[in-house]
């Protein structure tokens, strides 16, 4: 997981598109053949791939479907992948080539700031003068690994050289800080093309350029300043070896130009650009990321092949996201080959962001792999099979809440998840690919939200791998709850322990504000924490009638976070004297792989009387993420 993302609208430079706001990293935080010909690139993507001839496991040369469309290459961010030996590496990437992928994009092989390089994921040798204070180079390994398992088994590498973050607040506009970069990437290059080209001359094919610009409102200036951030690396990298080719991967975004104004753009930096015979511009459509909705796709990708066909040599690509930032979690395959087959028409071959990490078996999404695999070898998206789950619910009169819990039988191996509707509208999607092959499933959803009325209709049903929606199973919930206010609300609070440092309780007041988050960590709504953290609210004034203490935490594995699963409560009249007056044990929170709200709620015995409210919150898992804490009194 990387830090805190900037929101859209704060950013006034090309900035960072659907790849650098994938945080599939976990390693530290919740969770990140080429041609013979001199001057002349070429990659066949098409038909057959001339590629695994020379391979351990006999690898016979790619045959792709020509009346579909499927992907031919994939990217991979290091620091999820740095303890991989080559051998297992080797298998990840067979298991991909099994189904087509013989392109492997390593979005970048080392990290740097201003103030020197910090995280290298190859066999660096830069000058101490280079190196950052807090150098790392625990994942020196990994290129030469990557590039070992990819000669035998017949993967083309385009290696990323430095990955900045500063890039999302600098862009185009500071052409020193450019230079530098520039400077920096190209020295990288150099030291692996000498380490690695002569041992892997197969494996090591391209380069990707790592900094990502998006469709903006740019000036003359800025246009031509991301054509000399271009220059620098394309001409160095020329110098170096001119049969590589560069790839690119700009995103899309609605908010930016239209579709014609964002292929005037492209077509006036192109003009200023050195690309060379073979390059790449591999676009982003953004669908995963949020920044724009599927049906606005073709008229970006007809404007951008149009701009892309005014530069000789230049080929377009299509890198198509199969994730959804909002659950930071594996899109359905019938969305992700929608994607596919509308960019389709206009480019010569798809890659996505990113195979490994959201459809790879490594990763726990051995469904996603199966549904792909299918749909690769068939072109076709099955039928459900599904049918109607059981379930059943348990009330907490007292503390408003409903808990549903259910069973789906999973003969076929294609049940990914659940659908929860209230009222008519969707309220949860439980993604559960991580317990592929299971014989049936189950799943328990806590409805935190007092039913209005004293009642609610449930429907419920069953989701595959293909984007297919099972039968639903209605459930009425009937009740009185009591008539409680939230006077936690607005309070005041102290923490034993503060959030970690990237995701902090920013004004501090976070906890009782009333404001919910997103489910996901990005949302400056929500805290995080290692450990075990404590909450003493200071009510005002000692209140009566305190029945129950409700936290609204993220939940389900995705980068290490996980529900809490115990929160006792103490109460006092003083704030120094305590006493316990409830605790509650929840089963472990279920890795299901992407990110839910997860609503713990815990009901007084009976009732108290209080000025100070002390909640101690803890769990056997990870990272633990709190938007807010309400305290509910009659």
């Amino acid at each position: 997981m990387r830090k805190r993302l900037i929101p859209l609208l704060l950013i006034f430079t090309l900035l960072l598109g659907a790849c650098a706001t994938t945080p599939v990293d976990t390693s530290s935080q919740p969770a990140d053949t080429s041609s013979e010909a001199s001057g002349e690139a070429s990659l066949e993507t098409s038909d057959e791939t001339s590629s695994g001839e020379s391979g351990e496991e006999g690898n016979q040369p790619i045959v792709r479907p020509t009346d579909y469309p499927t992907l031919c290459g994939n990217f991979m961010q290091p620091g999820t992948f740095k303890g991989y030996s080559a051998d297992k590496l080797k298998s990840h990437l067979q298991t991909m080539y099994d189904v087509g992928i013989d392109i492997l994009i390593l979005q970048w092989s080392f990290e740097n700031t201003s103030e020197g390089v910090t995280s290298v994921y190859y066999d660096a040798s830069f000058e101490s003068a280079d190196k950052a204070s807090l150098y790392n180079d625990s994942g020196k390994n990994l290129l030469g690994n990557i590039l070992k398992a990819a000669e035998e088994v017949g993967v083309k590498v385009f290696v990323g050289l430095n990955n900045n973050d500063e890039w999302w607040q600098k862009g185009v506009n500071d052409k020193a800080w450019l230079t530098a970069q520039t400077e920096i990437g190209v020295e990288g290059a150099k030291q692996i093309y000498d380490t690695y080209k002569e041992l892997y001359p197969n494996a090591f094919y391209g380069w990707y350029f790592v900094f990502e610009f998006y469709n903006m409102n740019a000036t003359q200036a800025m246009m031509e300043n991301a054509a000399y951030l271009l220059n620098g690396f394309r001409d160095e990298l020329t110098k170096l070896d001119d049969s590589m080719p560069m790839m690119l991967s700009p995103f899309i975004s609605s908010s930016g130009p239209d579709p014609e104004k964002t292929g005037e753009m492209w077509k006036t930096v192109f003009s200023m650009t050195n690309f060379i015979e073979g390059d790449i511009f591999c676009c982003q459509d953004s669908v995963g990321a949020g920044h724009i909705t599927i049906d606005q796709l073709d008229g970006y990708y007809k404007a951008i092949k149009a701009a892309v066909d005014t530069k000789e040599g230049l080929r377009f690509w299509a890198n198509n996201e199969d994730f959804n930032q909002a659950v930071w979690g594996t899109a359905p395959l019938d969305r992700f080959v929608k994607q596919m087959e509308i960019s389709h028409p206009y480019v010569e071959a798809h890659i996505t962001f990113a195979y490994s990490h959201y459809q790879h078996p490594d990763m726990g999404k051995m469904g996603y792999h199966q549904a792909y695999k299918t749909y690769y070898e068939t072109g076709k998206l099955p039928e459900t099979t599904l049918t109607a789950p059981e379930v059943s619910y348990e009330l907490d009169e007292a503390g408003g809440a409903v808990t549903v819990s259910g069973t789906l039988q999973n003969p076929d191996k294609t049940l990914q998840g659940f659908r929860i509707f209230k009222n008519g509208e969707e309220v949860q999607t439980i993604d559960l690919s991580a317990e592929y092959g299971k014989a049936s499933m189950t799943f328990s959803f806590a409805d935190y939200d007092s039913v209005e009325g004293g009642k609610a209709e449930y429907e419920i049903c069953g989701l595959d791998y293909y984007g297919n929606q099972g039968p639903a199973t209605k459930l009425s919930v009937s009740f009185t709850p009591r008539n409680g206010v939230n006077v936690a609300e607005g309070k005041s609070y102290t923490m034993l322990k503060q959030p970690e440092g990237n995701y902090p309780d920013e004004k501090g007041n976070a906890f009782t504000d009333g404001k919910l988050g997103d489910p996901t960590y990005g949302d400056a709504a929500w805290s995080g924490f290692l450990g075990k953290p404590e909450f003493v609210i200071d009510l005002g004034e000692k209140v009566n009638g305190i029945y129950a203490v409700r936290l609204n935490t993220l939940g389900g594995g995705s980068a290490a976070i996980y529900a809490p699963n115990q929160v006792t409560i103490y109460v006092s009249d003083d704030g120094e004297n305590f006493t316990q007056v409830a605790s509650k044990t929840f089963a472990a929170d279920v890795n299901a792989g992407s990110l839910n709200v997860v609503v713990r709620n815990v009901t007084l015995p009976e009732d108290a009387s209080a000025r100070y409210v002390k909640i101690a919150v803890a769990t056997n898992q990870s990272w633990i993420f709190i938007d807010e804490i309400s305290v509910y009194a009659e």
